[in-house]
């Protein structure tokens, strides 16, 4: 299953309305509620910070969290967004990803508004809250989410400390083992995340976010830490147990499951909390 590599690509930041990607201005729909449809658990979770959960009637088959949305319809995933499904529950507002252009484009003709976003780093959720909240006139919950996701930030900050370990953050991978290994690189969500809280980030000078690594490239980093935030590591396979590294000689592997940590989420004081704990843990 390759569902976490796959929430990489569908992280929210909303840009606002966009004629490239067939955007509506306004919430659409004409008068009452809004009824809002997300196609990436990013955009739920951005909605739910708003306290507009209720406001949500569909959303895509990964959104987890508000918990609220465990009951909605599902309407497809991030690459095959169900457009039958979607407009049968009428929704005045449909966030979208930059892969959703076609999608985009047909619910355009369908006569409903989308919001496209792409959300990668730290300042793009701040953007996508502030974003979303002008098309639900909830400016107020937006400044409050952003208060309390910079405050998480200062305090992280404040608690760095002297020693900042070396971390490989793995994004995902084959189950039972370490084929196709995808991680975290420069300018990444997680990569910010390990700058906060004081570690290095091992990849910090590939050429791209999100790196492909052959194990040789795995042993010539190093690592005094390795985050496996794949899913493959929820089945706690052992897949690491016999790669020479200080990381797995220490006892230093860590598997963490929440998917805030991988895709930008107003869950920063979380993420932060979860990292901060799995890199400075003493070695065993």
């Amino acid at each position: 299953m390759r569902c976490v590599l796959a929430v990489l690509l569908v992280l929210c930041a909303c840009r606002g309305p966009s004629p490239e990607a067939g955007s509506n201005t306004g919430s659409g729909g004409g008068s009452g509620a809004a009824r809002i449809v997300a196609l990436t658990p990013s955009a739920s979770e951005v909605v739910g910070a708003l306290g507009a959960a209720s406001l949500l009637v569909g959303v895509d088959e990964y959104s987890t969290y508000p918990p609220e949305v465990a009951a909605l319809p599902k309407v497809g995933s991030f690459l095959s967004p169900n457009i039958e499904a979607i407009v049968r529950l009428r929704p005045t507002l449909v966030i979208v990803d930059d892969v959703h252009k076609e999608a985009a484009g047909a619910l355009h003709d369908a006569g409903l508004a989308t919001a496209d976003c792409a959300m990668h780093k730290l300042a793009d959720v701040r953007g996508a809250l502030r974003s979303v909240a002008d098309r639900l006139g909830r400016r107020a919950e937006a400044d409050r989410a952003i208060t309390e996701i910079d405050a998480a930030l200062a305090a992280a900050k404040q608690r760095v400390p002297s020693v900042r370990p070396r971390v490989l953050a793995i994004i995902d991978r084959e189950a039972g083992g370490l084929g196709n290994l995808v991680a975290a690189g420069p300018a990444s969500w997680v990569d910010e995340l390990l700058a906060v809280v004081g570690a290095v980030n091992v990849l910090a000078a590939s050429p791209v976010m999100y790196p492909k690594l052959s194990m040789e490239e795995v042993l010539r980093t190093q690592p005094e830490v390795i985050l496996d935030l794949s899913f493959a590591a929820r089945a706690k396979d052992g897949a690491w147990r016999d790669v020479p590294v200080p990381a797995v000689a220490n006892g230093r592997v860590v598997a963490l499951a929440e998917p805030y940590l991988i895709a930008p989420s107003p869950r920063v004081k979380a993420a932060l909390e979860a990292i901060s704990s799995a890199v400075h843990a003493r070695p065993r």
